[in-house]
C-alpha cells in the first residue's frame, strides 16, 4: 500500500521561510523613528529663542475723591412712636344717672378745653344744697341775736358798774362815819345792803355774759359745718357735668343716656392732640452731644411724603445698662405742622446734633487701620488719620490729611505705599462737607 503525501499546513508556512521578514519591518520602523526624533532634535536646536520684553508692573485703576473743607451738622436717628402730650380717663366723681350727653358727642369728636361732655342727675344734690343753705342761714341768725343780746347785756353790765361803784363810795363814806360814831348802825346796814345788791347784779350780768362767748363760738361752729355742707352739695352739682380738661379728641365715651355711673366709673377717654411726644432710643456714645431743644425731623413710612418738624423736649438722665441706650424724648407741636402727627404712629426720627466747623469727611470704606491711601503722581501714599464721628457714610478725621487731598476709594487691599495705581477718567465728585450734604445724613455711632 502506498503512504499518504503530507501537506504543509498554514501555521508551518509562516513560520517558515517568511520569518526573516518581520524582523526586517521592525528594524525598519526603529530605525524611521529615530530618524525623526533625531530630525526634531536637530531643528529644535537649530531655531532662533526670540527676543524677551520687560512686562510693566500691573497698575490698578482706582476711584478717588477730592476731599474739602466744610461744616458738618451730626445728626442721631432713633425709632419711636408718637403719644399724646396729655392723654386722661375722665371718672365719675359722684353717683347718679347720666341725663344728657353734650351735643350727641362720639368717639373721634373735637372738643375744647372746659367744654361740657355729659351731665349727671343733680337734683339731688341741689336739695342737700338748699337744705345746708338753710341750717347755715339759722346759725347766722341765731349768731345775729347773741350778737344784740350781747350788745344789751354789756350796756347793763355797763350801768351796773356805775351804781356798783357809786354803793361802794357811799358805803365806804358810811362806814368811816360808823367807826368814828358818827352814823346810826341802821345807816351803815342799809349802805352796805345797797352795794352787796348791786354787787350781786353786776356779777349776775358778767357771769351771763361769760356764757354767751361759749354759745357764740358753738353756732359759729355750727354754722361753719352747714357752710361746708353747702360747699360740698354745690361741689357735688358741678361734679354731675364732666367737662374736658383741655382741647383735643375724644378717644373714647363709655356711656349712654340713662346709665347709672358712680364715683370712680370712666365716662370718656379724652386726648391732647395739639401736641404729640415721640420717645427715642439713642445710643449711649451720643448722649453728651444730644440736647434739650435740639431740632428734630420727623417721618413715617405710612405717610413718606410728609415730614413734622420738633424739639427735643428732654433727655432721660441715665443710660440704660442692658442696651446702653438712652431716651430723648422729641415734642412735634401739631399746630405748626401742614398735617398733623396722628398719635399711634411708628416713626423715624432725626436729632440735630452739634455742627463741626471746616471738618474733612471720608468716606466710611476708604479707611483701613486708621489709614487712608493718597493718590500723588501716580502712586498710592499712605496717611494716618485719627477717626472722629460717624456722620452717614462718611467719617470725620483729623490727622495727615488736608483739603485738596485726593484719598483711594477702591482696591484698597492690593495698595501698599508706593504703590503705581491709575485714576479713572472721570474724576469723582469732590468730598464736600457742607452741611446742606450732611443735612440728610445719619450719626449713629457704633
Amino acid at each position: 500500500m502506498r503512504e499518504p503525501v503530507r501537506r504543509p499546513t498554514k501555521t508551518m508556512a509562516h513560520s517558515g521561510p517568511g520569518h526573516p521578514k518581520v524582523l526586517r519591518s521592525l528594524l525598519a520602523a526603529v530605525v524611521l523613528l529615530g530618524g525623526g526624533a533625531a530630525v526634531a532634535w536637530l531643528l529644535i536646536e537649530l531655531k532662533a529663542e526670540p527676543a524677551r520684553r520687560e512686562v510693566a508692573a500691573y497698575a490698578p485703576v482706582v476711584e478717588s475723591v477730592v476731599l474739602e473743607a466744610g461744616a458738618v451738622t451730626e445728626r442721631f436717628v432713633g425709632y419711636g412712636t408718637a403719644q399724646p402730650h396729655r392723654i386722661t380717663n375722665l371718672g365719675a366723681e359722684v353717683a347718679g344717672r347720666v341725663v344728657e350727653v353734650v351735643g350727641r358727642l362720639r368717639a373721634g369728636s373735637v372738643v375744647t378745653a372746659s367744654q361740657a361732655l355729659v351731665r349727671i342727675d343733680d337734683r339731688e344734690y341741689a336739695q342737700l344744697l338748699k337744705r345746708a343753705e338753710a341750717l347755715a342761714a339759722a346759725d347766722q341768725a341765731a349768731v345775729d341775736g347773741l350778737d344784740a343780746e350781747t350788745e344789751k347785756l354789756a350796756a347793763l353790765i355797763d350801768t351796773a358798774r356805775q351804781e356798783e361803784r357809786v354803793a361802794r363810795n357811799e358805803y365806804m363814806r358810811v362806814t368811816d362815819l360808823f367807826e368814828r360814831q358818827l352814823a346810826a348802825k341802821k345807816e351803815y346796814d342799809f349802805a352796805n345792803l345797797a352795794y352787796q345788791q348791786v354787787r350781786r347784779v353786776l356779777q349776775a350780768y358778767q357771769m351771763e355774759e361769760s356764757k354767751l362767748g361759749p354759745r357764740r363760738r358753738q353756732l359759729l361752729a355750727s354754722k361753719d359745718a352747714h357752710l361746708a355742707e353747702v360747699a360740698q352739695a354745690q361741689l357735688n352739682i358741678d361734679r354731675c357735668s364732666i367737662a374736658a380738661p383741655f382741647a383735643g379728641a375724644i378717644k373714647a365715651l363709655n356711656v349712654e343716656v340713662g346709665d347709672w355711673v358712680g364715683p370712680g366709673s370712666i365716662v370718656a377717654t379724652v386726648l391732647d392732640t395739639a401736641r404729640v411726644e415721640i420717645g427715642l432710643q439713642l445710643p449711649a456714645a451720643v448722649y453728651d452731644r444730644t440736647a434739650a431743644g435740639a431740632p428734630c425731623s420727623v417721618k413715617s413710612e405710612s405717610m413718606p411724603d410728609v415730614e413734622w418738624h420738633g424739639r427735643v423736649a428732654r433727655v432721660a438722665p441715665s443710660v440704660d445698662e442692658q442696651t446702653r441706650t438712652f431716651s430723648a424724648y422729641v415734642e412735634v407741636d401739631n399746630t405748626q405742622q401742614n398735617l398733623p402727627c396722628i398719635p399711634g404712629t411708628f416713626v423715624r426720627a432725626e436729632v440735630q446734633g452739634p455742627t463741626h466747623a471746616d471738618a474733612l469727611a471720608v468716606p466710611r470704606g476708604a479707611i483701613r487701620d486708621d489709614l487712608v491711601f493718597v493718590a500723588m503722581d501716580g502712586v498710592a501714599r499712605t496717611r494716618a488719620v485719627h477717626v472722629g464721628c460717624f456722620v452717614a457714610d462718611r467719617v470725620l478725621v483729623t490727622g495727615d490729611v488736608a483739603a485738596g487731598d485726593r484719598v483711594i476709594l477702591s482696591h484698597l487691599s492690593q495698595l501698599r505705599d508706593g504703590s503705581a495705581i491709575r485714576l479713572q477718567a472721570e474724576e469723582q465728585a469732590p468730598a464736600k462737607a457742607a452741611s446742606s450734604a450732611a443735612s440728610g445724613g445719619r450719626s449713629v455711632l457704633p
